[in-house]
């Protein structure tokens, strides 16, 4: 019975792949005779295929649209006349290396009172006569066509400009040089292109973000971002001094919350370091804290941005009384989470609290990502009586992180001591 049920499948089989055979066989033919046709379902699919492919890779490359010679000398006039009247105080700053912030921002100051619209490549200081670019970019959003231009200076003594060109059809048309001086103090142009932008927008935030082409990945990344609105100072102090320095690479102090009641949640030997640097204006040198951090320097450090006793001191940071010291691990490639980290962060509000403490809101930008708000938290701050601020509480906001870091103690990694 089995035998007879075999025999009978597999002829029922090779009937229907008989009938399969012959019944592609048109219907290959007529595809093959029709080419030139509308029927070939195989050639509509791969043309399809064919013209997304060209379509994402015009994406990825850069609009480049032509420059008269009248619209390159006007736009290379406008920087060089710039840098022209930033020439004294950059020549007298040059001498000892990079330009200082305090020369940044006399630069800026500079232009500001030329009426330009000049940002800090530092991105400490908010951009000069803002109004008449964030003007500019409202009209843009409402569909009108716009202009504006942008100077920016930084510390690497790069200058640039930006025309700013909106149309009725949403799109962007970026004009940009930069120049730097000859050691015969000459202004001496370095790139100058003309771009249709890939996509662009002006954040609630006062962000406007550009993206020239379509990025392929961060190494090879296309967005710029410059901050149009202004922050107010002890936004900017607080994020420079206070957040900037301890960021969110290798320690937790931001990435959990905590209070002065949950301080056993913090990683202070983790932290010491970026504490040390802000405090001592220098990093710290591993190599001669092999066998751990001396007792006085590491309390001494950890003391100065938090109001803490000694005793809880020893406790949250592991004391070894036998060696007098505090453990330390160095960062390396094997101990610590690998992973995209915010570009930079920056306090957007502050809110002064009943008990005299300050909350800062921080929102992380992530210029790979085109966001500017990538990850967001919350960090209290009590006053001391010399203006000083300590660390007493951090909060995630888990609701507007698209992202929140991810973080591993270093003493938790396979080897550690």
């Amino acid at each position: 019975m089995k035998k007879r049920t075999s025999i009978i499948a597999a002829g029922v089989f090779l009937l229907i792949a008989g009938m399969l055979a012959w019944s592609l066989k048109p219907a290959h033919d007529n595809e093959r005779n029709n080419s030139d046709g509308d029927g070939g379902s195989i050639e509509s699919i791969a043309d399809g295929e064919a013209s997304e492919n060209q379509t994402e890779k015009e994406a990825y490359e850069l609009k480049i649209i032509e420059m008269d010679e009248q619209e390159k000398e006007e736009t290379l006039k406008k920087l060089f006349s710039f840098m022209e009247s930033c020439k004294n105080i950059y020549e007298s700053t040059i001498k000892e290396g990079n330009t200082d912030e305090d020369a940044l921002h006399g630069m800026i100051e500079i232009g500001a009172k030329k009426g330009l619209s000049v940002a800090c490549g530092n991105r400490d200081y908010n951009l000069s006569n803002y109004e008449q670019v964030d003007a500019a970019l409202r009209d843009a959003l409402s569909g009108k066509e716009a202009e504006a231009e942008i100077y920016q200076v930084n510390t690497v003594g790069v200058f640039r400009y930006y025309h700013l060109a909106f149309n009725k059809k949403n799109e962007l048309f970026v004009t940009s040089a930069s120049a730097v001086f000859t050691e015969e103090m000459k202004p001496a142009l370095s790139q100058l292109e003309k771009i249709l932008a890939y996509q662009w927008e002006y954040t609630p935030k006062g962000w406007l973000i550009w993206e020239k082409a379509l990025s392929r990945n961060q190494e090879m990344d296309m967005h710029i971002f410059c901050r149009v609105l202004p922050l107010d100072e002890q936004c900017r102090r607080i994020t420079q001094e206070y957040v900037v320095p301890v960021s969110y690479f290798c320690n937790n102090l931001f990435l959990t919350d905590w209070d002065m009641s949950s301080l056993e949640k913090l990683e202070f030997n983790d932290l010491f370091e970026f504490l040390y640097a802000e405090e001592y204006g220098k990093r710290l040198e591993n190599e001669a804290y092999g066998d751990g951090i001396p007792k006085q320097e590491f309390e001494s450090v950890i003391g100065q941005y938090f109001d803490i006793s000694v005793d809880d001191i020893e406790q949250y940071g592991r004391y070894d009384s036998a060696k007098g010291s505090y453990p330390f691990h160095a960062i390396g490639i094997r101990n610590r989470v690998q992973q995209l980290q915010p570009s930079f962060p920056e306090v957007v509000r502050c809110t002064e609290n009943e008990d005299g403490t300050v909350t800062a809101y921080v929102e992380a930008v992530s210029i790979e990502e085109g966001m500017d708000c990538y990850y967001a938290h919350e960090v209290t701050l009590g006053r001391r009586e010399d203006g000083r601020y300590v660390y007493v509480g951090n909060r995630v906001d888990r609701e507007r992180s698209y992202c929140i870091p991810a973080y591993r103690a270093r003493r938790e990694f396979e080897g550690a001591k």
